[in-house]
Order: structure tokens, then C-alpha cells, then sequence
């Protein structure tokens, strides 16, 4: 009993073996005929010829990018050119109104200016005369001063030893001698002009005097040079 039992198994077993290999050849007859329809259809396919004509589409699509580009381009310049020209335009249209602007008021003040160069004539002559007048005046009180001065150098020549020379045009050298009784040879000097304003101007002093500025200012108030003359005497005795 045990034998058959056995056997039983036996051909249990012997019979799954045969069903697993049978499962196993199909599944490989399968996976075989799948790969084979795969291979089939994959050289079915030329990939070649897609690979050229997908080259020559993106060739064609460079090509009209490029042919847009320079067409943008061209029109750009265009359009820059236009508005350099409308604004070339415009800025001569604005100077054109200027000038007509300008000739419009030059027009208009043409009678204006003829009126204010008379006056400015008129008013030219009158400073003209009045400078003549002034200059006149003004050389005659030189004058007058100058024969006051020789006047009063004649007197200081003889009582004081003074003289007067001319030097660098109008000015005058004043030289005191007969100041330092050791050396009455010494000499005292001052140089004098006359201003722009017919003042007397003293324009150094050797030996320096410090109360100098205020016989100038003292003379300018009296007007009184003989007097002035004593006083820069005195003030050089002061100095020995």
C-alpha cells in the first residue's frame, strides 16, 4: 500500500515537472517571438532618413530665422534713419523760426537802436567835453601849483639851501641841505608829484620821516606848500 502511495507521488511529481517546463517553453516561445516582432519593427524603421529630414527642417527653420532677423534689421535701420531725418527736419524748422523770430525784432528795434546810439552820441560828446573841461582845468592849477613851487624853491633856495630837480617826468626832487650843521653837505630829499586828482602825492622820502603821511594829509587840507616845505625841514632837523 505504502508502494502505492509512492508511486502516486511519484507521478504527482513527475507530472508538475512536466507542467513547469511546459509553462517555462511557452513563456520563452512568447518572449522570443515578442522580441523578435520588437527587432522587426525598430529596422523597419529607417532612421536615417528621419535623421535627414529632421537636419533639413531645422536647416530650413535656421534659414527663415535668419532671412526674419535681417529683415528686422533692415527695417530697424529704416526707422532710425526716418527719425534721424524727422529730427534733422524739425531742428531746421526750429532754427528757421528763429531767425525769422530775430529778423522780426531786429526789424522792430531798428528805430529803437537809431534813437539809443543818437543818445549815446549826445551823452559821449557831453563826457568829452566835460573830460576837455577837467583836463584843462587840471593843467591850469598844475600850472599854477608848479609856479608856486619854482616861487617857493627860489625862496627855500636861498634861505635854506634847497633844490628842486625834475626827474622821472612830472615828478620833483626836493634836497634839503644845510640841515646837519657837522655836515652841512648832507643831503635831504624827498620825490612829489601830482595825482589824478591835482593833489600833491609824496612818493619816497631819504631819510624816511613817519610824520611824513601827516604833513601830506596837512597840505592837502591848506593847500599852503611853503609851509609844507618848513615843516619837512623841521622834520629832518629832528632826525639829527
Amino acid at each position: 500500500m505504502e508502494c502505492k502511495e509512492q508511486q502516486g507521488k511519484r507521478g504527482l511529481i513527475s507530472s508538475m515537472d512536466n507542467f513547469k517546463e511546459d509553462s517555462s517553453n511557452q513563456l520563452n516561445d512568447k518572449l522570443n517571438e515578442t522580441r523578435m516582432k520588437l527587432f522587426n519593427m525598430w529596422e523597419s524603421c529607417n532612421l536615417t532618413g528621419l535623421k535627414q529630414k529632421y537636419g533639413e527642417s531645422l536647416k530650413m527653420i535656421k534659414e527663415r530665422c535668419f532671412e526674419i532677423y535681417e529683415e528686422e534689421k533692415e527695417m530697424y535701420d529704416k526707422v532710425q534713419l526716418a527719425k534721424m531725418a524727422i529730427a534733422e527736419q524739425n531742428a531746421l524748422v526750429e532754427k528757421m523760426q528763429e531767425d525769422i523770430q530775430i529778423a522780426n525784432q531786429k526789424f522792430e528795434s531798428d528805430e529803437k537802436q537809431k534813437q539809443e546810439v543818437l543818445e549815446k552820441i549826445e551823452q559821449l560828446k557831453e563826457e568829452f567835453a566835460k573830460k576837455q573841461e577837467f583836463i584843462y582845468t587840471h593843467n591850469q592849477e598844475n600850472k599854477a601849483k608848479l609856479k608856486e613851487l619854482n616861487r617857493s624853491a627860489e625862496l627855500f633856495k636861498r634861505r635854506m639851501g634847497l633844490e628842486i630837480r625834475r626827474v622821472y617826468g612830472e615828478q620833483l626832487q626836493f634836497i634839503f641841505k644845510y640841515i646837519n650843521s657837522k655836515n652841512p653837505e648832507q643831503l635831504f630829499t624827498f620825490l612829489l608829484k601830482f595825482n589824478e586828482e591835482g593833489n600833491y602825492e609824496v612818493m619816497s622820502c631819504d631819510p624816511p620821516l613817519e610824520c611824513m603821511p601827516l604833513l601830506q594829509e596837512k597840505l592837502k587840507e591848506t593847500n599852503n606848500f611853503p609851509a609844507f616845505l618848513a615843516n619837512v625841514r623841521k622834520a629832518f632837523i629832528a632826525l639829527v
